[in-house]
């Protein structure tokens, strides 16, 4: 194999560069001088026989070759970044020291449960918990720099192991005023042209995917208005009057809003555990392990007893949080 002629810290000079625009506030990023910066810059473009920046009146420019060499470099110097935090993660998974991201739109009761894993488990491993959105989490798991995520079963990927904890009902939130509040349930034909909020439509288009495949099956044609990341920002739209839209049931909470069951009760949020397919890490099986036994000794009767690492969980534990 050829050794290659540029070295990583030349590709982190250009990356510097080109994020901060100067030489100066480049020098800063990577805590060297700024003839240090600019030897290495020059260096590159020696190498590669291409000037890669110009100067101009707002700061440093890349080329159009500069924009060539800066898309594979840029890749090249997170690939290596990713390879560190990997190497870690790894040695802390040796440790038993688990880093455990949680979604921020968690339902309340099952985050309380999350934030005291600490606690609970302080004997058998050590967390650092790693707050964040669903789809942030799961790439971090798939890159291997989280070692598991509870979050929203909304991600598919085939490196992903998603671990089903709980299940709730979709429901409707409705403003105070709207007129189907007076209606005991709303059937799907209710909602056929009604001003809708999606959520998560950008994050989680899968999830998102399948509620509008449910509604079409029933020949409902939702009218999406505005779309929320989440569901904090749907029920502040919802509030405003501008339409309604649809949450977990957990979520389904504000002064200026009615949350109507649907009659067809197939619509579901899923939440639960991400987990690398290919992780087999003893320290990471006794962690679910410990994790679905605290789980059921909370939410369910003492006859039952949780499944392992790769099982199915029972359906009074999927409802112990609504």
């Amino acid at each position: 194999m050829r050794i290659p002629s540029l070295t990583l810290d030349l590709l982190t000079a250009v990356v510097a560069l080109v994020e901060r625009r100067t030489y100066v506030l480049a020098a800063e990023e990577l805590s060297i001088s700024v003839s240090a910066i600019q030897k290495r810059i020059r260096t590159a473009e020696v190498l590669l026989g291409q000037k890669l920046f110009v100067s101009t009146e707002t700061g440093i420019s890349l080329t159009n070759e500069g924009r060539v060499f800066y898309a594979d470099a840029l890749r090249t110097v997170e690939q290596a970044l990713l390879a560190e935090e990997r190497m870690k993660s790894l040695a802390n998974l040796n440790a038993r020291k688990l880093q455990i991201g949680h979604s921020t739109y968690l339902p309340p009761r099952l985050l309380g449960f999350v934030m005291r894993l600490d606690s609970d488990l302080s004997t058998e491993v050590l967390i650092q918990h790693h707050p964040g959105l669903t789809i942030s989490l799961a790439r971090r798991v798939v890159e291997g720099t989280l070692h598991a995520a509870f979050a929203d079963l909304s991600i598919s990927h085939p490196a992903l192991l998603a671990r089903k904890l709980i299940e709730e009902p979709v429901v409707v939130c409705v403003p105070k005023s709207h007129p189907l509040v007076s209606k005991p349930l709303i059937g799907l034909q209710d909602l056929n042209d009604v001003p809708m909020i999606a959520v998560g439509r950008e994050p989680a288009p899968s999830q998102h995917e399948e509620i509008e495949e449910h509604f079409a099956t029933s020949g409902v044609r939702l009218k999406i208005i505005a779309d929320a990341f989440g569901p904090p920002e749907a029920l502040t739209m919802v509030e405003q009057n501008m339409g309604v839209c649809l949450v977990g049931a957990s979520a389904a909470k504000g002064n200026g809003i009615v949350a109507k069951q649907l009659s067809a009760k197939t619509l579901t949020r899923k939440i639960g555990l991400y987990l690398r397919e290919d992780n087999s890490h003893p320290a990471l099986h006794r962690f679910v392990d410990l994790v679905l036994l605290k789980l059921a000794q909370r939410y369910e009767t003492p006859r039952q007893k949780p499944r392992s690492y790769r099982g199915e969980t029972s359906s009074s534990l999927q409802s112990g949080f609504s």
